[in-house]
């Protein structure tokens, strides 16, 4: 008989030391998923970032963002913990130009940074007016189809 309770004091030993390691298991990978969501959301935000850089310069054109705008620098509210620089190569007049877009941001790790490169061409001649030829009354449209679905 006191053998046997000796037998299930052990098994409560052993079976609280393997559920003891599967939590620490458990909460150490819990953590590290995360700190690499976190990771990845900064590293998408590097990307919109990047992303709008690159679309200033396209719709502006490369030689008046030059003009216009410093070529590095810390990003708006609410993403100030984010910095900025944008490289515009020029490699003659008639070509495009290569720009690459750098957001950079410190991490627990250190500094991390996310690169986009692309080719913009440049501006020619007068600006064309970015507007439709024809004005779309997009409540009218909607409308009309709530009356049909209505309809029917």
């Amino acid at each position: 008989m006191r053998h046997s309770s000796g037998f299930a004091l052990m098994d409560v030993i052993i079976g609280a030391a393997i559920l003891g390691i599967g939590l620490a298991v458990v909460i150490s990978m819990s953590s590290q998923s995360l700190s690499r969501q976190v990771e990845g959301e900064k590293q998408i935000i590097a990307s919109w970032l990047a992303d709008e850089l690159l679309t200033m310069v396209l719709i502006e054109g490369p030689d008046i963002y030059e003009k216009i705008h410093p070529s590095t620098g810390t990003c708006e509210a609410p993403f100030e913990e984010f910095m900025y620089e944008i490289e515009l190569e020029d490699d003659g007049e008639l070509l495009p130009v290569h720009a690459i877009a750098t957001i950079s941001w410190e991490a627990v790790g250190g500094k991390h940074s996310s690169v986009i490169e692309t080719y913009i061409a440049r501006r020619f001649g007068e600006p064309v007016p970015r507007a439709p030829a024809e004005p779309i009354d997009r409540e009218a449209r909607y409308w009309e189809e709530i009356i049909e679905r209505e309809s029917k």
